[in-house]
């Protein structure tokens, strides 16, 4: 039938779309919960729909992913064990038979594969499925060490409404376990990024070492973000929110809703716990002595979301003690604390250089250890970096070492891997002595892989040091870039990333790993005008997934 009344067109427009609607928002399936997880279809060019899981018509669960219409791209899983031997019913705006392909199973789809993928980092912690951003509240508690992070387990690209707090743990720092998410949405929304402390002495009143989160938490209806608790009594396995939550509401105060991702750290000298919390424009210091009730003390611009705040001795030396405070970027501030306010002795430096495919630094709201054994202060970092055609986004850069150091320019942050990275060692390359050529003629022997490099070197005013992988430029340095004499370089590549730190970690840079020109593997391009090489060590590297 042929329609000439425009009109009469988009009736029949509105009203088509209107059952199309209406019929989508009906569908549901249901079923009786006997294994762990649910495995949920995705399709990368599906129309994002929200999902709901209902126990006796009450929503438990509510989440939204791109469900696959047709073509199935990958697979996402959630935990249903808590819904075990009940029947739950799965609604969304979608026809029934893409519902259907929703099915329970004790593994996830893809099991078979997990942590082989072709784009899977191997010495850098990455998530079964789905995004990561912020790292959040590490901490070393009861032998083992938490990591976490901010979390949308349902797709390849963050959504602020529907964030959790994935959560994985290590003995070792190398070999992670991811878990159950720590965190997923209430009632006042959806968890932001925060911090995590042990209540040693019960100043919460939730127990003699408790285990407890501060967190932002975002409300994607009223767009308020305020600061809550979550606490563990069973040794991070669960947590449990506070009753009084929110503890910390400023944005009329502040007037912003640019209120968020509290740090949490005990100051001994004062015997006070101490909340660092970026509002507005920097970052505002709150003092607590029962970790519930928190008074504003100082407030500190420049900095910018995510804080991390933490004293280190300069030079090694314990009678010589500076405070450290960076925001989400690689920004930093040296200088002092009493407990109220920090007074900065330093301009706004830099810690780490370097950008993705999209002009965005790799390195982003970065968090350090609390209670590292050892007073080490150890830091990993969201590195933001995407993996095509896998089944998860972005990563978490390998973990680092803070210290403070005296050099040319004044008391610097620098950054050095950790040393337990030797435990991944496999193959081990070593030579002494040799030219660039000379060293490109052995490392062609060594097949593409992950790879630790260590390499002392001189190299003459005009020349340069420049490194391939892959037929791919990764490093481009001149003569004047470096100190007169002898220099060093630590290199750390995987898959999509590799991590330079130059002469003991004054200098930390990334670079995003693009796709491969040849197969060749870790050489030099510089080799007329190149170093005179002293020492190179190459160690083919273990995979943290499956070297037990």
């Amino acid at each position: 039938m042929k329609n000439n009344q425009p009109g009469n067109f988009f009736r029949i427009v509105s009203i088509t779309f209107f059952l199309f609607a209406t019929q989508l928002l009906q569908a549901q399936v249901d079923m009786k919960i006997t294994k762990h997880y649910l495995n949920i279809p995705v399709g990368v060019h599906a129309r994002m729909k929200l999902v709901q899981l209902q126990v006796n018509g009450k929503m438990k669960r509510e989440f939204p992913v791109q469900l696959a219409e047709d073509s199935i791209s990958y697979w996402i899983f959630i935990d249903v064990s808590e819904f075990k031997n009940q029947k739950i019913t799965i609604a969304a705006p979608a026809k029934e038979p893409w519902l259907k392909r929703i099915y329970q199973d004790d593994v996830i789809n893809g099991a078979d594969s997990l942590y082989k993928e072709s784009n899977r980092p191997q010495f850098h912690f990455t998530v079964k499925r789905g995004w990561n951003n912020d790292v959040n509240g590490p901490i070393f508690f009861n032998g083992q060490y938490h990591l976490f992070w901010q979390s949308f387990p349902f797709g390849l690209s963050w959504n602020t409404g529907f964030m959790y707090w994935g959560h994985a743990v290590s003995k070792d720092l190398l070999h992670w376990e991811e878990q159950d998410p720590a965190l997923m949405l209430d009632s006042l929304g959806s968890p932001w990024s925060g911090s995590a402390v042990i209540d040693t002495h019960n100043d919460g009143g939730w127990g003699e070492n408790t285990l407890v989160l501060y967190y932002c938490c975002y409300d994607r209806v009223s767009f308020k973000q305020v600061q809550c608790i979550a606490y563990s009594t069973d040794g991070g396995k669960t947590f449990k929110g506070y009753i009084k939550n929110p503890i910390i509401d400023s944005n009329w105060e502040m007037g912003t809703m640019d209120t968020r991702d509290p740090k949490v750290l005990w100051y001994e000298p004062a015997k006070t716990w101490v909340l660092v919390l970026f509002e507005k424009d920097g970052m505002s210091f709150y003092n607590s002595t029962d970790m519930r009730n928190w008074k504003k003390q100082s407030h500190f611009p420049g900095l910018w979301e995510c804080p991390d705040f933490f004293e280190l001795p300069v030079d090694g030396n314990p009678a010589n003690k500076k405070w450290v405070l960076h925001g989400g970027s690689t920004n930093y501030f040296i200088g002092t604390f009493d407990g109220k306010k920090f007074t900065p002795e330093t301009e706004k430096l830099d810690y780490a250089e370097g950008v993705n495919e999209n002009n965005e630094d790799i390195v982003y709201a970065a968090q350090s250890f609390e209670n590292m054994p050892g007073g080490r202060r150890i830091q990993m970092a969201w590195g933001r970096i995407f993996h095509e055609g896998m089944p998860f986004s972005q990563m978490i850069l390998f973990p680092t070492e803070f210290s403070l150091r005296t050099t040319k320019n004044g008391i610097r942050l620098v950054v050095n891997p950790i040393s337990e990275i030797d435990q991944l060692h496999k193959t081990e390359h070593h030579w002494k002595d040799i030219s660039a050529q000379q060293a490109n003629d052995e490392l062609s022997k060594i097949k593409a892989g992950p790879l630790h490099i260590k390499l002392k070197f001189t190299i003459a005013d005009g020349n340069k040091l420049s490194l391939r992988y892959q037929g791919n430029e990764i490093l481009n340095m001149a003569a004047k870039d470096f100190q007169p004499g002898e220099n060093e370089i630590e290199i750390l590549i995987d898959k999509t990333v590799a991590e330079f730190f130059v002469n003991k970690g004054e200098r930390y840079i990334l670079k995003q790993l693009i796709h491969k020109k040849n197969d060749s593997s870790f050489e030099f391009d510089s080799e007329k005008y190149g170093p005179a090489i002293h020492s190179l060590d190459v160690y083919e590297m273990k995979s943290i997934w499956n070297d037990k």
